[in-house]
């Protein structure tokens, strides 16, 4: 199972410390939230492997196939995911991006 590429978010929060600004809290508050977003997609990648798109559900003597629950979660966070590395990658001196390639659009 391919999880999403690593972020080293250890680096990714020294840039926003060193920057002293505004924009340090929002980063380092939008880090978090990726790191969160980052563990929750990986649980429910797992899931879909595991269990596959589509599951079966009783519905009393019969049963009927429907998506599984976890792949519309997974689509609706990959996209905030995606939306909240933009937001990162946009609060970031641009000088610091050119000595910085941890971290950018290729990390989902």
């Amino acid at each position: 199972m391919d999880k999403i590429k690593p972020i080293n978010f250890k680096n990714l929060k020294k840039l926003f410390n060193e920057m002293n600004n505004e924009k340090c809290m929002l980063g380092l508050a939008l880090i978090k939230e990726l790191e969160f977003m980052k563990k929750a997609l990986n649980k429910l990648k797992k899931e879909l492997t595991d269990k596959g798109v589509v599951t079966e559900m009783s519905q009393g003597k019969y049963s009927i196939e429907r998506a599984n629950p976890a792949l519309t979660q997974y689509n609706s966070m990959i996209k905030n995911y995606q939306s909240t590395v933009k937001q990162i990658n946009d609060l970031l001196p641009k000088d610091s991006m050119d000595s910085y390639d941890d971290f950018d659009n290729d990390d989902l």
